[in-house]
């Protein structure tokens, strides 16, 4: 209960090196990005960002990370913090583009969240599905 954040967030150097890791693995390797702040440091960092053109510089590099862990079949959690600071518009593409997961929590539901999250299997990755329907539909 007495948990505190301290210090700046490297969030971009630390999901790079997270799914570079994860991509080493076998297709299904998942990533969980717990974070209770704003990227504020290093590579993406949304706080370096001063106008329209660096923050979508910011936005590209997690867009291209999150390319990177689809390719390599790793998917990408994100827990955020309820309360705090985070630029989930952004980090949530990682989630999205890797059918990955975007959950606010309680501090005090952590590991619950944790628990709930990784026991979820990965069917599959890099699927492709063809659907044909008759002409009139």
């Amino acid at each position: 209960m007495s948990l505190e954040e301290t210090g700046p967030t490297a969030l971009g150097p630390a999901v790079a090196t997270s799914i570079a890791m994860a991509a080493q693995g076998a297709a299904g390797s998942q990533v969980v990005i717990c974070t209770d702040g704003l990227a504020n440091i290093g590579l993406g960092a949304f706080d370096e960002a001063k106008n329209e053109e660096q923050m979508g510089k910011v936005e590209e590099f997690y867009k291209k990370l999150g390319e990177y862990a689809k390719q390599h079949g790793v998917t990408v959690n994100i827990v955020s913090i309820i309360g705090d600071e985070c630029n989930l518009d952004s980090l949530s593409m990682l989630a999205e583009l890797t059918g990955g997961n975007v959950e606010r929590v309680d501090p005090v539901s952590l590991t619950t969240n944790f628990a709930n999250i990784l026991s979820k299997p990965i069917i599959a990755t890099n699927v492709k599905a063809n659907v044909l329907l008759h002409k009139g539909l």
